[in-house]
Formats: structure tokens, C-alpha cells, sequence
């Protein structure tokens, strides 16, 4: 059950991380995260970069899945890629706004799991 949660959560980082990253104003949002991360002109260039690759190996997911390969190998990767691009202070800014959005996107997971189940329950 765990972890399906966890895939699920990773899954809808992915995608709102997709939709930020493929919307018509893609700039505003490497523009956003600069400033919030404080980068420099080179660091915002390859964090775009590896957030790309990252994106792509989401949407690819059920591939890498049948492959072997698991969630939690393609966030520690990436992780990794993002440790290596931002200094120390950086990097707990990133995580911490990963951290908060595998935790809410757990919440909206459970509270959609009940509601099925509710739904269920009264048919």
C-alpha cells in the first residue's frame, strides 16, 4: 500500500512539475525557481536541464518500471543531479519544496482514496 502511495505521490510531482514546465510561460517558472534558489546564470541551465531529464523519466515511468527500475531510484537520481548543481543552501530549499509536495501530495491521495471509498460504500 505504501507503496503505491508513493508512486502515486511522485507520479502528481511529476505531472504539476510537467504542466509548470510545459506551460506556455516555461521561463517564468525556471525565473521563479531561480530566484526562490537564488542561482546564477549557469546554475539555471542545467537545473532546467535536469529537471527535464527528470520530467522525461516520469512520463516514461511505466517503462522504467517494467525495466526494473524503481521510483525511488529515479527521485534518488535526480536528487543527486540537483546536489551537484546547487550549493548546500540551495539544496535544502529544493528539498525542502520536494519534501512539501510528495507530503500534500500524499494528503490529496488519501483524501481521494476515502472518497472513492465513501462512493463505493453508498452505491
Amino acid at each position: 500500500m505504501m507503496k503505491k502511495i508513493i508512486s502515486a505521490l511522485v507520479v502528481m510531482f511529476a505531472m504539476t512539475m510537467s504542466v509548470n514546465a510545459q506551460s506556455n510561460d516555461t521561463s517564468m517558472f525556471f525565473k521563479r525557481i531561480g530566484c526562490y534558489l537564488e542561482l546564477d546564470k549557469n546554475q539555471i541551465e542545467t537545473v532546467e536541464i535536469s529537471m527535464t531529464e527528470f520530467n522525461e523519466a516520469m512520463d516514461a515511468l511505466t517503462d522504467l518500471i517494467a525495466a526494473g527500475k524503481t521510483v525511488d531510484s529515479i527521485v534518488n537520481r535526480h536528487k543527486k543531479q540537483m546536489k551537484l548543481i546547487l550549493n548546500d543552501k540551495q539544496y535544502k530549499k529544493y528539498e525542502e519544496i520536494l519534501d512539501l509536495t510528495i507530503h500534500n501530495t500524499i494528503e490529496i491521495n488519501n483524501e481521494l482514496r476515502i472518497n472513492t471509498e465513501l462512493m463505493a460504500s453508498t452505491k
